[in-house]
C-alpha cells in the first residue's frame, strides 16, 4: 500500500516497543520510550497536522499498536526497504537515524533519494565522514543549535543544519506546573553511565549536608531502550551499572531520601512533579553525550528550573545558564546549584517562571517549518570540500568518552564477565 503527494519519509524501527507504544496519546509527552523513537513519532505527527494529512509518513519494521491518525504508518523489513519503498513511491526525502550510516550496507545509500540523517546522537569521526563522502546524503540534522555549532570542524559541515527537538502544544499548555512547595528534587533521563546517576550520586553527597530533608526522585530505567534488560536491586538500572550504584549509595549519609522510581510516561510524571523544587539531568563526565536533552526542555515546561553540568554541549541550548536554571562544572559547584533551589522556594519559583515561558520556544511552530523546507528542496546538491584527515573535535570527545566506558566496564566487573563469555565460546 503507498499514498501519493507524501513530501517526506521517516524510518525507524519500533518493533521493540510495542508494549510501551500501543494506544498512546503522543500529544501528552514521551509515553515512556527512547526519546529519538519518541522524536521521530511526534514529527510526523506534528508535520502532518500543520501541513495535511499524509504529507509525511513513518516507515517502521513492524506493528506496535499506536493508533494515531496523523501517523501513517508503513510496515518495511529495514532502512534498504525503506530506501527502495521511497524509490517506487518517488518520495524525494527519507529521514534516517545517523546511528547507522556505519551499520547499514553501503548499497542502501546507492539511491536517487535524498537522505537526511539525523543526528540524535554526535557522530563519531567515521560517520562524520560517511555523511561527507556519500552523495544520497544530502543533510545531516542536529538536533539543537549547540549540536549544530560544535560541528564547524567536520568534514560534513557543508551539509549541516539544525532543527531543534519539539514538545508538542497539547504537552506544553496542559503540564500541571509545579508549586514548589517541598524540598523535592526530580532526576529525569536513562539510567546508564552515560547519563551520569552516578555522578549525581556523588553530588548529592554534598547536597544533604546542607539539605538533610531533601528528597531525591530519580525518574528512568534502563529497560527504556532495552526491554529485556535484568535489573538490579534499584529495579531502574542493569546490573552492571546497578553495582555502581549501589557503592555511590552506601557513601551517603541518608540513603533513605534516594527514591528510584523506574521508568515513567508523562502521563504520570506531570502529577509526580507537582511539588518539586529543581529538576536535574545528566549530570555526567560524558563530553559529547547530550546533543539536546528532551527532558531539560519537559521539565522546564512545568515551571522547574533544570541543572546540570557544564560541558559546552546540546545543554547549552536546553537551559540558559542562571536563567532558567544552572550548569556548573564541578561536582561541588553543582550541588550548591541544587541546595540554593531547594533551600530558596522564591527563587526556585522565579527561574521556573522563566523556565515555562524558555520552553515555549521548543513548540511545534517555532520548528517544524524547518522540515518543509528541507522537503521542498530537491533540485541542488549539496558537496562536501573535504581534503584534510585532521579529527574534529566532535570525534576528539568521543574518544574521551569512550575512555570513560572502559572505566565504567572495569568497575562493574561487565568487562570481565563478557571476556569470560567469549573465552568460552571459543572452546
Amino acid at each position: 500500500m503507498m499514498i501519493e503527494s507524501v513530501q517526506i519519509a521517516f524510518y525507524i524501527g519500533l518493533r521493540n516497543s510495542k508494549c510501551t507504544l500501543a494506544n498512546a496519546n503522543l500529544s501528552i509527552g514521551n509515553p515512556g520510550v527512547g526519546g529519538t523513537q519518541y522524536l521521530f513519532l511526534l514529527t510526523v505527527k506534528e508535520y502532518n497536522r500543520v501541513y495535511g494529512a499524509g504529507k509525511a509518513i513513518l516507515l517502521t519494521d513492524g506493528e506496535f499498536g499506536l493508533q494515531d491518525e496523523d501517523i501513517p504508518m508503513f510496515v518495511v523489513e529495514n532502512e534498504k526497504s525503506a530506501v527502495e519503498y521511497c524509490e517506487k513511491a518517488k518520495i524525494d526525502w527519507l529521514v534516517l537515524n545517523a546511528n547507522v550510516l556505519d551499520r547499514v550496507p553501503k548499497s542502501v545509500f546507492d539511491t536517487t533519494v535524498n537522505i537526511a540523517a539525523w543526528a540524535h546522537n554526535t557522530l563519531s569521526w567515521k560517520r562524520q565522514k560517511i555523511a561527507a563522502k556519500t552523495r544520497s546524503i544530502q543533510r545531516v540534522i542536529c538536533v539543537s543549535e549547540s549540536q549544530y555549532r560544535n560541528m564547524e570542524d567536520t568534514p560534513c559541515w557543508e551539509k549541516c543544519t539544525y532543527i531543534n527537538n519539539i514538545i508538542p502544544d497539547e504537552f506544553y499548555n496542559n503540564a500541571t506546573l509545579s508549586m514548589h512547595d517541598k524540598p523535592f528534587a526530580a532526576y529525569i533521563g536513562s539510567i546508564m553511565p552515560q547519563k551520569g546517576v552516578h555522578d549525581l550520586l556523588e553530588i548529592w553527597k554534598y547536597v544533604e549536608v546542607n539539605e538533610p530533608e531533601a528528597q531525591l526522585y530519580i525518574y528512568g530505567g534502563a529497560n527504556v531502550w532495552n526491554a529485556s534488560a535484568r535489573l538490579g536491586t534499584s529495579g531502574a538500572a542493569d546490573i552492571y551499572y546497578d553495582r555502581i550504584i549501589q557503592r555511590r549509595m552506601k557513601r551517603l549519609k541518608h540513603p533513605e531520601n534516594i527514591h528510584f522510581m523506574g521508568a515513567k510516561g508523562w502521563k504520570e510524571l506531570d502529577k509526580l512533579l507537582s511539588s518539586t523544587r529543581v529538576g536535574i539531568v545528566n549530570p555526567s563526565h560524558y563530553m559529547r553525550d547530550e546533543t539536546f536533552c528532551m527532558s531539560a526542555v519537559e521539565m522546564e515546561t512545568h515551571k522547574i528550573p533544570v541543572v546540570s553540568r557544564q560541558r559546552n554541549d546540546g545543554l547549552n541550548t536546553t537551559i540558559p545558564n542562571e536563567k532558567t536554571g544552572f550548569l556548573g562544572k564541578t561536582n561541588k559547584e553543582i550541588a550548591s546549584y541544587i541546595s540554593q533551589l531547594l533551600r530558596d522556594q522564591n527563587k526556585s519559583l522565579k527561574m521556573g517562571n522563566m523556565a515555562r515561558v524558555f520552553a515555549e520556544n521548543f513548540t511545534p511552530g517555532h520548528e517544524i517549518y524547518k522540515w518543509r523546507k528541507i522537503a521542498e528542496n530537491t533540485g541542488k546538491y549539496i558537496i562536501c570540500d573535504f581534503r584534510q584527515n585532521k579529527k574534529s573535535s566532535d570525534a576528539k570527545l568521543l574518544e574521551h568518552d569512550f575512555a570513560l566506558k572502559v572505566g565504567y566496564l572495569i568497575e562493574s566487573g561487565k568487562g570481565l564477565d563478557l571476556l569470560a563469555k567469549r573465552l568460552k565460546r571459543k572452546k
